[in-house]
């Protein structure tokens, strides 16, 4: 949900860029070319047998596929932004440590080979879907990636249908790409689409309010002991609680941290932002028991006086 207490100074495409940039500043540029020759590509004779070699697919490529391989090399940038891990973990694929870096690489040294951006965009989206272990020798973009309510991604599987669904009734979720402040072709995904997707797919509607009042989204400032995490590399902090809103709505900025890092278990590997967010978190959690604990103490030791 995308809190609308928040105006967020990056959107969520542009903040996979900046995890991109970081870990090599030429990445962006690979991505939004390789994506611009695909768009290219495709209205040229022959390129069907190009494109299924260049990204390995399973079956022969034809123009009624290219919407969803777009979103299936789009998806796999957006998931690695987000489970961008400081090592390997198998949360949305089988992934090495920081696989935005290790994509990042990959597309770096098929450059070195190939010179060619498209090729590249297919390696480093490739990670996602074959791992480290390059167990695939082609792709299915229809087994690999789903689309879905959330423009983001929602996985594979049963738990991918529930999500969905969920998207479809609770949860604003983010603004689509743009190719201007971030590197992936323009999206165009707005509540009228939605609603069409939706009442196709389960016959219900998105309601753009329904999320606000029932998680009070649009103010928190009469909530208390709530303790908003979010790590920096997660694209999803564009719609989080980024401040403290009062002394016990307390915002926790991970600056190394991806998805929920802070909820995942300790591993030698976690930087300090990490270790130090869990400290915080800890600390607060004891400080609201014990003073849940005075309070009830309190109240129960006022019963056995007899007040005049």
């Amino acid at each position: 949900m995308m809190a609308k207490t928040v105006h967020p100074k990056q959107e969520f495409f542009e903040i996979v860029t900046v995890d991109y940039k970081a870990a090599d500043e030429r990445c962006p540029d690979i991505v939004r070319k390789g994506f611009s020759q695909l768009y290219s590509i495709v209205q040229t004779p022959g390129y069907q047998a190009s494109v299924t070699e260049t990204f390995k697919l399973c079956k022969q490529f034809d123009i009624s596929q290219f919407n969803h391989l777009v979103g299936w090399a789009r998806n796999a940038m957006l998931m690695m932004a987000m489970v961008d891990y400081p090592y390997p973990a198998e949360f949305m694929g089988k992934l090495p440590a920081w696989p935005v870096k290790h994509s990042c690489k990959m597309m770096l040294e098929e450059m070195d080979r190939s010179g060619n951006e498209m090729r590249a965009l297919a390696v480093g989206a490739g990670l996602l879907y074959n791992g480290t272990d390059g167990t695939k020798s082609c792709f299915n973009i229809y087994d690999d990636f789903i689309e879905c309510a959330d423009i983001t991604g929602c996985g594979t599987g049963p738990e991918a249908k529930a999500w969905d669904f969920q998207c479809c009734t609770e949860f604003q979720l983010a603004t689509p790409s743009n190719n201007v402040t971030d590197m992936f072709p323009p999206l165009e995904w707005n509540l009228d689409i939605a609603s069409k997707y939706c009442e196709a797919n389960y016959k219900v509607s998105p309601d753009p309010v329904d999320a606000s009042l029932n998680y009070w989204s649009a103010d928190f400032s009469a909530a208390s002991n709530i303790i908003f995490s979010n790590g920096l590399l997660d694209p999803w902090h564009a719609g989080g609680v980024l401040e403290d809103v009062n002394p016990t709505v307390k915002a926790i900025i991970i600056a190394d941290g991806a998805h929920h890092l802070d909820l995942r278990g300790a591993n030698k590997d976690d930087p300090d932002s990490v270790i130090t967010a869990r400290q915080e978190e800890v600390a607060l959690i004891r400080k609201w028991l014990d003073q849940k604990s005075i309070d009830n103490f309190t109240e129960d030791d006022s019963t056995n006086y007899v007040h005049f």
